[in-house]
């Protein structure tokens, strides 16, 4: 008997469902790993992805960003077939980011209000979207290289993003709101940033463009600190940079290098916190050191 064909849909609700407010790392795993497998196009995944009953709950009306994801899945797809893909800065890490976004988000449904700080945290409907278009275009066009400048490869992808709606028609001034509200969020993920903006977000009077742009820095490094898929996305990290950055590659190969990666991570937001991402990298952060001679 031939097995059932995969059903997208239903897999992300399995995992995304309310009865399953916080996975074990091994179900996050699980749930990373299905998709990849069975997944090879991005447009398909966010067509799944936004039909979700999780999306669902949040969708506008009417939703002008549902299309645009879509058709930056198609970006996603042509560009893979167009060029080799990076082996690290793929569509299945975009994949990952915009999974683990939601399960960040996902962590608002049940959220109580705690004050002043988890109001900063807190996300519209609106921002929710705007941080899943941001999540699925942050590494839009990524060449596999490393910011020669601040910011540069991350202008890239937002240049990639600006040339994509307008040469679908959509007017410059709604082009210009678009890019204005997931800039200052895209341009956190350049990892030469991480620092300051842990800094700035260390401070009683957390701003709520940071804490948001903190949300998107989180779901890009949340699958890295799982004890088998982090492992996994540094081999092809080191394999990406080999090549450009012999030394680099070396240097993060080495087990000295991941921990060092590691313990430079700190996930601050209150959804990381509830999710349980904190816990994993200290579990991750152990077993690692565990294993040191």
């Amino acid at each position: 008997m031939r097995d059932q064909p995969f059903d997208l849909l239903s897999y992300l609700n399995h995992f995304l469902g309310s009865h399953a407010i916080v996975l074990e790392s091994q179900q996050i795993e699980e749930l990373l790993a299905g998709v990849e497998k069975e997944v090879h196009s991005m447009r398909i995944f966010l067509e799944a992805l936004v039909n979700t009953d999780l999306w669902k709950k949040w969708d506008l009306n009417p939703n002008p960003y549902k299309p645009l994801i879509l058709m930056v899945g198609s970006e996603i797809d042509r560009i893979a077939i167009a060029r080799n893909e990076p082996a690290f800065h793929s569509k299945k890490h975009m994949m990952d980011v915009c999974l683990m976004l939601t399960y960040l988000l996902k962590q608002e449904v049940n959220a109580k209000d705690n004050g002043p700080l988890s109001q900063a945290w807190k996300s519209s409907s609106l921002e929710k979207w705007q941080l899943l278009l941001a999540a699925a275009s942050h590494d839009l066009g990524h060449p596999g290289l490393i910011n020669i400048v601040p910011f540069e490869l991350e202008r890239q992808s937002l240049n990639f993003l600006e040339t994509l709606l307008l040469e679908a028609g959509y007017e410059p001034g709604t082009t210009q709101d678009i890019l204005d509200a997931i800039t200052p969020w895209v341009l956190a993920t350049d990892h030469g940033q991480y620092k300051a903006l842990l800094e700035r977000l260390s401070l009683p009077s957390a701003q709520h463009e940071d804490c948001l742009a903190m949300l998107l820095v989180e779901a890009d490094l949340a699958s890295s600190v799982l004890p088998i898929r982090g492992k996994l996305l540094t081999d092809r990290l080191c394999e990406e940079w080999a090549e450009p950055y012999p030394e680099k590659s070396i240097a993060l190969r080495n087990q000295v290098g991941y921990l060092k990666f590691l313990t430079s991570l700190r996930f601050l937001s209150p959804h990381s916190a509830d999710a349980g991402i904190s816990t994993i990298l200290h579990n991750s952060l152990t077993q690692l050191r565990s294993q040191m001679p």
